[in-house]
């Protein structure tokens, strides 16, 4: 899936968390910022792509292939492999509350612990459900050469690649995510006892009407090691999206795609 619906689908995700809590403005940024980067950071496996990455991370590291073999294959820092895992999710989420437990010992000394996590482990229960968020997203794309992604690595079993969905185009689920991070955005300053409730229905409602969208695709996206098709499935995922969305709505989604200097 393309790296703007993974980030909203974060931020979606931060913006039902942050009613758990009471935080200021600059603390539901925070976790808003949180979500974002939880929503992202999977696909930092993708950096084998990068042009320069032979010739820096590849040659510091004395890798075994290029960059571009190490991205399709199943090395443990290929894509789709261990950082599109729940064992990363926690992993790395308990990494980032260390560094912000680090940031605040370094100003508060006697800050208890037990008083440190309870007052911050809205972020890493925002970034781990963010992270997940991005790899349900990865679920119905295509298998590819990976087969899915490594779920439950170190388990060599991929999961996913059903190829219900294109890799981008997916204006359709990019627009459910945004209308629910608006309504819950809005919502505190209406509702204010019962917010948390409202938003986790408001989100819940999101996934099921994404569900029905990715299992009422009329095309099969899926391939493996074969590209064959690709501009063919290309084209059919933007033919699927103004069934979906209408002439109108799609002229304008599309106009907005092409201002995007990256694969939306």
């Amino acid at each position: 899936m393309d790296i703007l619906t993974h980030a909203i689908s974060g931020v979606a995700i931060a913006s039902c968390t942050s009613t758990f809590t009471k935080p200021s403005v600059k603390g539901k940024c925070k976790i808003l910022a949180i979500g974002l980067i939880g929503g992202i950071l999977p696909d930092i496996d993708a950096i084998s792509m990068w042009s320069k990455f032979d010739s820096t991370i590849g040659h510091l590291f004395n890798l075994p292939a290029s960059g571009k073999i190490i991205y399709s294959s199943k090395y443990w820092y290929s894509h789709h492999a261990f950082f599109h895992s729940l064992l990363a999710s926690v992993c790395i989420g308990l990494f980032i509350l260390l560094l912000i437990y680090l940031s605040n010992f370094k100003s508060n000394k006697t800050l208890p612990t037990t008083t440190f996590i309870k007052s911050n482990v809205i972020y890493l229960i925002t970034f781990v459900l963010a992270y997940w968020a991005h790899l349900a997203g990865d679920l119905p794309t295509p298998s590819s050469s990976w087969g899915g992604i490594a779920f439950f690595w170190p388990s060599g079993n991929y999961i996913g690649g059903y190829g219900k969905i294109w890799w981008w185009n997916n204006y359709d689920i990019f627009l459910l995510i945004l209308l629910s991070i608006i309504i819950n955005l809005t919502i505190p300053v209406f509702i204010r006892e019962k917010r948390k409730y409202v938003t986790t229905i408001v989100l819940s409602l999101t996934l099921i009407l994404i569900s029905i969208q990715i299992n009422n695709r009329e095309y099969n996206y899926n391939y493996s090691t074969s590209k064959g098709q690709y501009a063919e499935m290309e084209q059919k995922s933007k033919e699927e999206q103004k069934r979906i969305l209408g002439n109108k709505l799609y002229s304008y989604m599309a106009w907005f795609d092409g201002k995007m200097k990256f694969y939306f």
